[in-house]
Formats: structure tokens, sequence, C-alpha cells
């Protein structure tokens, strides 16, 4: 069922072109990276959670058409894509944890230390899952906020 997997994709890269895309335009346009880079997380997001839909709803269909049809093979390849589809979603949990509490640390850390730099890149970061989050339904794919060269310059100077 590679149509239903492909299918996801093409309307997750839909929605997120659309709701995402224009905000990275106004995030480009007003010279916001991070608006910009929220446009860009909007897009990777649905498209992710697309592929994600595409690969429980084929992995379902061929699971049923399996067993309807008796076909060993086909139900196998249903639970197998389901597998998949459970795997990318149990990951997506997990490196988003991961990022929420490196950046939660790195807040608390900035705050021991009254370091700016670190408060101020663990709370772009952490803002920007917050939006990309309320903005999706589903899995959520950012990636980490960059420090900027000023900030890289003060960390090696340290």
């Amino acid at each position: 069922m590679n149509r239903l997997k492909k299918a996801g994709i093409i309307a997750g890269a839909t929605v997120g072109g659309v709701i995402g895309g224009t905000i990275s335009v106004v995030g480009k346009v007003a010279k916001v990276k991070l608006i910009d880079d929220i446009g860009s997380s909007i897009v990777d997001s649905t498209i992710y959670t697309g592929e994600i839909v595409g690969d429980i709803a084929s992995g379902t269909t061929d699971l049923v058409a399996g067993k309807v049809t008796k076909n060993h093979e086909k139900s196998q390849e249903g639970i197998d894509t389901l597998k998949e589809g459970g795997g990318k979603v149990v990951d997506n949990f997990v490196n988003n944890f991961k990022l929420v509490t490196k950046n939660g640390g790195e807040i608390l850390e900035g705050i021991k230390e009254k370091d700016f730099e670190k408060i101020s890149h663990g709370t772009k970061t952490l803002a920007k899952a917050a939006a990309v989050g309320a903005m999706t339904v589903g899995a959520i794919k950012i990636d980490e906020e960059e420090k900027d060269s000023s900030e890289e310059s003060t960390t090696r100077d340290e």
C-alpha cells in the first residue's frame, strides 16, 4: 500500500507548506530567523506526521487485507509497516524529550552561572518546540536553535 504512505506524505507536505511556508516567508521578510525556523520546522513536522499516518494506514490496510484473504505474507507486511510507524512515534517522542530536557537544563545552568547566552539559547529552542507543537498535530520535528556567532565567540573565549 505505498499509495497510502505517499498520500500521507503529500497531505503532510500540503498542510505544512501552507501553514509553515507562510510563517517561514513572514520570518524571511521580517528578517527574524526564529520565525523562519519555526515555519520550516512546521513543514518538517507535518511531513513527518503525514509519513507516520501513511505508515499506519498502509500497515492497517495490508494487515486487514491479509487476514481477510488469508494471505500470511500480506498480513506480516502490514504488521511490519505498523511497527515501523510505531517506532517513528516512539523515536520522535524520545528525541523531543531529550531536546526539552537538554535545553531546560541549559536554561537552569545559565541562570546559575548568570550566562545570558545559555539562557537565551535554551529558551529559543524551547519556544520553537512549543510553537511548532501548538501549530501541528502529531510529531514534532525541530532542529535545536543554533548559537549565533557572537554566542560562539563568547563561549570560545571562556
